[in-house]
């Protein structure tokens, strides 16, 4: 069963620049989809439509065979089953990390501030931050921050978490905990959308691929498709760009090959 079909969907801006052409596909429940693409080629808008922060301008986007385009409908309450995780956290930095997690459940889902912590607190667990419950966000590393966000996002009961790459605005030691978070959620099969430009992580979570290009999906299919099959040149070029990227290297291999060094 889809939970969420995209039909058609086209977006320009005022400057006649079209950003999003005849977009289709569907999401099934559980499954986790990533969508890949050059800067510009419409990834994160298509993630704003989806979620409305954005107004498409033709097209459908049915949420449980609803229509969350349509002009009756509440989009308060349809943020509030399609969360949305930022690059840069979108954090409350007057508050602790328990109070961002409980703030939106007590003012968008109406539940009491007992139950509101306790289901936080669950998921800050969840997330690796039992511990930080009480910190202020200021004081939080980016890696960090972006676990609160995603323990907010789950704190939320949605029906699909969206993800508007995660760790680009990341340092590079912090990618690494923002993205084990993010595998154990698809191990649990929440239904998830993620934007990224990790490719070796797209590759090992994803159900299924999109690679966007100039607005349109170029391709989508499964990872082996997507990585080993498929002979889309502009594909192709892209994944190639990608593997030449530096590698990054943890601070505890960094630790590891000086030792060895040393030793030798």
């Amino acid at each position: 069963m889809n939970i969420l079909s995209i039909n058609h969907l086209a977006k320009s801006f005022s400057n006649n620049t079209i950003v999003l052409k005849d977009i289709s596909f569907d999401v099934k429940k559980g499954e986790c989809i990533t969508i890949i693409g050059s800067s510009g080629s419409g990834k994160s808008t298509l993630l704003r439509c989806i979620n409305l922060l954005e107004s498409p301008d033709s097209g459908s986007i049915l949420l449980n065979d609803v229509n969350i385009l349509d002009k009756n409908i509440n989009q308060n309450k349809v943020r509030s089953k399609l969360a949305m995780v930022f690059q840069s956290f979108n954090l409350f930095n007057n508050m602790n990390v328990l109070d961002n997690c409980v703030i939106g459940q007590v003012k968008v889902l109406k539940r009491n501030k007992k139950e509101a912590i306790e289901i936080a607190t669950k998921n800050l667990e969840k997330v690796g931050l039992s511990d930080r419950i009480n910190f202020k966000i200021q004081n939080l590393s980016g890696g960090q921050k972006q676990r609160v966000a995603i323990a907010r996002a789950l704190s939320m009961n949605p029906d699909i978490i969206l993800f508007d790459e995660p760790t680009s605005a990341l340092d590079p030691e912090m990618v690494n905990e923002v993205l084990k978070v993010i595998k154990e959620l698809a191990s649990q099969h929440i239904t998830m959308i993620i934007v990224t430009h990790e490719m070796r992580f797209a590759k090992e979570v994803s159900d299924h691929i999109i690679f966007m290009d100039k607005g349109i999906i170029a391709q989508m299919g499964t990872p082996k498709y997507i990585f080993d099959e498929c002979d889309d040149e502009r594909l192709k070029a892209f994944i190639n760009r990608d593997s030449r990227s530096p590698v990054i290297i943890t601070n505890t291999e960094h630790k590891l090959f000086n030792k060895k060094i040393v030793g030798d």
